[in-house]
């Protein structure tokens, strides 16, 4: 179910609740509630609420757009500086890996740095000491573990332990459901308060009037992966800026004949309801369909200047609205299927980029 601020003031209406009766219990502040129910945008104010928290700390083992806004960053190791045990996704079996490097500077993995505050928390009341059990990596790795029949030592010097897996023995493992079955009809949703059912639901574009749709008449469709990224990770990385130097934008060759628009052509866009926009660099191919616009997520440059880092330029969140529709059970804001537009094309932004990469030669 999606809300909207018609919805949402609506709902009070018919509860008998003012703003301030429901900025209690949906645990947001009353300005909150009542720039959503006018219709503004809620996502500007997100810097400005990091900023007035009393303290902001971020583990981080570079420096990203979130961390440049905290009072504190915490050095963190990375995953070549630590050992694991994992359930493999692929196969019926448990894997390791260990540092394949020593650790750079004074830098601490997540557990030490948990453990570190609680230390330093738990004396004035203010933590659980027992909140986490286990002092080392080593001795967690050993409670992932000791109820089966793996050996810690044989699993670093192999690398991987198989365990016996049946398929389809529904009776001695049942799903985790009320049921114990696959449930179709999801009572656990129904306990929630959701559509127990799978539901259609239409995408923006479908749902927005036909002047909306005048003014932006191509459709958005976010989440495409690179293999070079996860989510916003490694950016930063030599080797990425070499295999993915741009974000991209799929467009189909007879839009992209239309509009006059050429392969690796810069072009900026803007979404229906959203306050800014992005720009991307074009890819002619009929990996997407015509007139929709396919892009991925995450991107900034770790080369442009703090607190930013160009995010505000080529992450196509800058474009995006966050206050219209909103998945109530997933708490998922909606980015496919959006109404969007191209205001501007052309070789001066294939070389230009922002004003503070000037320096850096265009790809």
């Amino acid at each position: 179910m999606i809300l909207l601020p018609v919805q949402c003031r609506m709902a009070r209406a018919a509860l008998g609740l003012g703003v301030r009766e429901l900025a209690a219990a949906a645990k947001m502040s009353i300005d909150t509630v009542a720039r959503f129910e006018r219709g503004e945008e809620l996502k500007a104010r997100t810097i400005e609420a990091l900023k007035s928290l009393d303290l902001f700390v971020v583990a981080a083992h570079t420096m990203t757009p979130t961390a440049a806004w905290a009072d504190l960053i915490l050095p963190k190791t990375t995953t070549l500086e630590e050992e694991e045990i994992n359930l493999n996704q692929k196969a019926p079996c448990v894997t390791y890996t260990g540092a394949t490097s020593r650790r750079d500077g004074d830098v601490k993995s997540d557990l030490e740095i948990a453990l570190g505050l609680i230390d330093r928390l738990a004396p004035r009341g203010a933590a659980d000491a027992k909140f986490i059990p286990w002092r080392t990596r080593a001795e967690f790795n050993d409670y992932l573990v000791r109820d089966s029949a793996i050996n810690v030592a044989a699993l670093k010097k192999v690398g991987f332990a198989e365990f016996p897996y049946e398929l389809r023995n529904f009776e001695a493992q049942p799903f985790a459901t009320p049921s114990a079955k696959i449930e179709l009809y999801s009572q656990n949703m129904e306990r929630c308060g959701h559509d127990p059912l799978p539901a259609y639901v239409a995408p923006a574009y479908l749902l927005e009037d036909a002047a909306v749709i005048a003014d932006y008449p191509l459709v958005l469709q976010t989440g495409l992966r690179e293999k070079t990224f996860h989510h916003s990770r490694f950016r930063e990385q030599a080797w990425t800026k070499k295999v993915s130097a741009d974000p991209v934008v799929y467009l189909h060759p007879r839009t992209a004949a239309r509009l006059a628009i050429a392969e690796a052509d810069w072009i900026t866009v803007e979404a229906a309801g959203g306050s800014g926009s992005c720009r991307l660099k074009v890819r002619v191919t009929d990996d997407t369909l015509e007139d929709v616009l396919t892009t991925g997520v995450g991107w900034w440059r770790p080369e442009a200047p703090a607190p930013h880092f160009g995010a505000r330029d080529v992450n196509i969140n800058a474009a995006l609205s966050y206050r219209a529709r909103w998945d109530l059970a997933s708490g998922s804001a909606d980015t496919r299927g959006i109404p969007c537009r191209i205001v501007s094309t052309g070789a001066a932004d294939a070389v230009r980029r922002d004003a503070s990469l000037a320096a850096v030669p265009a790809v």
